[in-house]
């Protein structure tokens, strides 16, 4: 009976000094997980402020390439205290038009005129207007002799003999006839099926 009594004394011994013993090997554990932690962030910080230091001795050791290349290329300044507002009404205030823009007149339709086409190598034949003549005062029956009326007709049927020697001296062999069209046989070809093409598509 009394080794039963000490056997039960010992369980309960043991399990009062390894108990505390684990919690503070977990405890000392957590803790030293927890300093590695730190210590891992620590490490990552410090790469960020190395690689931003390299990047600034860079970007100071290229300064003078860096104010050259602003000067041909960005042409960029610092910024002025005036361009700094006060609140963000001032910042509201710049996207309001200080003058109303003035009202835009309805843009009238425009006409097109169809413009003549002429082939390479045709001169433009130019009409040639007749020259006005005053119309002569009729001549009175008994006041005037038939000489007067004789000049008289003489030269109103002047401009239309000049009319007739500008048009015989016209190069007759470039005008269009009727055995000898303007377009060649080719290219009336071509606009043929150039037609029958649109046709096709349209349909």
């Amino acid at each position: 009976m009394a080794m039963h009594g000490f056997r039960g004394l010992g369980w309960l011994l043991c399990s009062v000094i390894v108990a505390p013993t684990c919690y503070m090997v977990t405890s000392h554990g957590a803790a030293e997980r927890a300093r590695l932690r730190g210590v891992e962030a620590a490490i990552v910080a410090a790469h960020k402020e190395i690689r931003g230091l390299e990047t600034e001795f860079e970007t100071r050791a290229n300064l003078a390439q860096i104010e050259r290349w602003n000067g041909d290329v960005l042409a960029m300044n610092a910024p002025a205290p005036q361009q700094y507002l006060a609140s963000a009404t001032g910042l509201a205030a710049l996207d309001q038009p200080s003058v109303q823009p003035a009202t835009v007149p309805a843009e009238t339709p425009r006409v097109e005129t169809a413009a003549l086409i002429i082939p390479t190598g045709m001169r433009p034949i130019q009409p040639v207007a007749a020259k006005a003549v005053p119309a002569s005062a009729p001549a009175a029956a008994s006041g005037q002799p038939n000489g007067v009326v004789r000049v008289a007709r003489q030269e109103a049927a002047r401009p239309d003999g000049e009319l007739n020697r500008l048009m015989q001296k016209v190069d007759r062999s470039k005008l269009a006839m009727a055995d000898r069209p303007l377009l060649s046989a080719s290219t009336m070809n071509d606009l043929r099926r150039v037609a029958q093409r649109e046709q096709l598509a349209l349909h």
